[in-house]
């Protein structure tokens, strides 16, 4: 056999023995044990609180057309008497 038949001998039982155990042997282990005790971000669910405590810090800001419109009034504030 040459070195090119043997080469592509391996690398066809690598892609077709070896890479379906190992995928399958990966999501096995992944999937085995609660989502609390894996390392990582924690899932979906840590994105998605995370996203909202940004919007929360966000929206809790004032804008900058309320920062302006305090500063400089558009309209001249009436008493209750009717006087500008």
């Amino acid at each position: 056999m040459t070195f090119h038949a043997i080469f592509w001998s391996i690398m066809a039982v690598l892609v077709l023995v070896v890479l379906p155990i190992v995928l399958v042997w990966s999501a096995i282990d992944h999937f085995r044990g609660r989502g609390s005790e894996r390392q990582g971000s924690g899932g979906i669910s840590a994105g998605i609180g995370a996203a909202m405590q940004e919007l929360d810090r966000i929206m809790t800001r004032p804008s900058v057309e309320h920062q302006i419109e305090s500063e400089h009034r558009v309209l001249k504030r009436e008493d209750d008497s009717g006087d500008e």
